[in-house]
């Protein structure tokens, strides 16, 4: 009897089995198409929707601001393509009566010579507009052995009380380093020196920092083919750059004096030994505060052409 059970029992045994079978078949084959499915979704939003995402959000946040279609220059019909010398001439003295409103959101440095007295007025006028004014005032020059600081004779601390009520731009005077730069770098005493003289003009004239400028000047004594030499005059940027840091500005005791660099653009497509370069940028990056390009006095070869042109801006300020 058991053999006959037995015999009766493994039929149906096996035909469960067949009807089991295929519907594993089936879940497998769900769970492999649910598995694609995941995949898919997580490819779209990772190689598609994050990227999208990003683009926009990054667009928003760092696109320009549009431009003011009302203002001055726009008013006056100056921005267009084909502006003849004649139009620059009858509207250099022209200015906005728009004194306060800033279309520039970034950092704005304006020179002011002293030789034009109209620049002082317009710096006055237009403060609200800049964030740094830098009058031409000191030049550092070799005495003997010793240095010198000269141009506080042009300093006009009523012009700055002025400047002062009026805005919140930071007053740096520009000085230019005369020294001869091979005795000058490569005596650290004399660097030091150096350092020292415009710390303390700073501080004793209530300045917010300075605008230095020696390189060109370096570039025309040749020093800067030399690696030795061109280290010690970024040694030396870098060093003034901390001592001023170091120091609290005139406007605001929280905030540290600053250093701002004047750079000129290369002479040519390919970079010359002597150029200021991507390198001494990244270099002096955590030693000055901005750098000031001054593309025409190097192209000309005329600093004095820097200098007009400089004072020419506070006449032009048409936005």
């Amino acid at each position: 009897m058991a053999k006959r059970r037995d015999r009766r029992l493994a039929p149906g045994s096996n035909r469960s089995k067949e009807i089991v079978e295929p519907s594993t078949e089936q879940d497998q084959l769900g769970n492999s198409a649910s598995s694609d499915r995941r995949l898919i979704i997580i490819f779209v939003i990772f190689f598609i929707v994050s990227p999208a995402i990003s683009v926009l959000v990054y667009r928003i946040i760092y696109s320009p601001p549009p431009i003011p279609m009302d203002s001055f220059v726009f008013q006056g019909g100056l921005v267009k393509a084909d502006v003849n010398y004649q139009e620059i001439l009858t509207e250099n003295s022209k200015a906005s009566e728009n004194t306060s409103r800033r279309h520039f959101t970034n950092p704005a440095l304006a020179y002011i010579t002293p030789w034009n007295s109209k620049g002082y007025e317009l710096a006055k006028r237009f403060n609200s507009k800049f964030t740094h004014l830098s009058p031409i005032w000191y030049d550092l020059k070799s005495q003997g052995t010793s240095l010198i600081l000269e141009g506080r004779h042009n300093a006009d601390t009523g012009w700055i009380s002025e400047l002062r009520r009026s805005g919140d731009a930071l007053v740096l005077p520009r000085v230019v380093l005369e020294a001869f730069p091979a005795e000058f770098l490569t005596k650290k005493k004399q660097r030091n020196k150096a350092i020292n003289l415009i710390v303390t003009e700073c501080k004793d004239m209530g300045y917010d920092g300075i605008v230095l400028e020696s390189w060109s000047r370096w570039a025309a004594y040749g020093i800067l083919h030399d690696p030795t030499m061109r280290n010690l005059a970024l040694q030396f940027i870098k060093q003034l750059g901390h001592a001023l840091h170091s120091e609290s500005s005139a406007k605001n005791d929280k905030q540290r004096m600053q250093l701002v660099y004047v750079i000129g653009p290369p002479h040519s497509e390919k970079l010359q030994k002597h150029d200021f370069g991507l390198e001494d940028l990244r270099s002096l990056s955590n030693a000055v505060d901005g750098c000031s390009l001054v593309p025409l006095a190097i192209a000309l070869g005329a600093w004095l052409t820097k200098y007009f042109l400089a004072s020419i801006s506070m006449e032009m300020i048409l936005s």
